[in-house]
């Protein structure tokens, strides 16, 4: 796994989770780390996964919408 950028933060959620409890949830863990660490430059982002297919990665958004 590549090192991360100094102020960035990686999280990953499990299924139970919801989308809308995902983005609170690390809006308010990005704010809280502004606060404790004074720098507005930490960012937190969400764990992604891979696509293995090189067709659907080549397709604009638009496109996989229709799949």
């Amino acid at each position: 796994m590549p090192e991360l950028p100094d102020h960035h933060v990686i999280v990953k959620f499990g299924r139970g989770i919801s989308g809308d409890a995902q983005g609170r949830a690390m809006l308010a863990m990005e704010k809280h780390l502004h606060e404790l660490t004074g720098n507005v430059s930490v960012q937190v982002f969400k764990e992604t996964m891979a696509d293995d297919s090189k067709l659907r990665r080549m397709m604009t958004p638009e496109e996989r919408a229709k799949l």
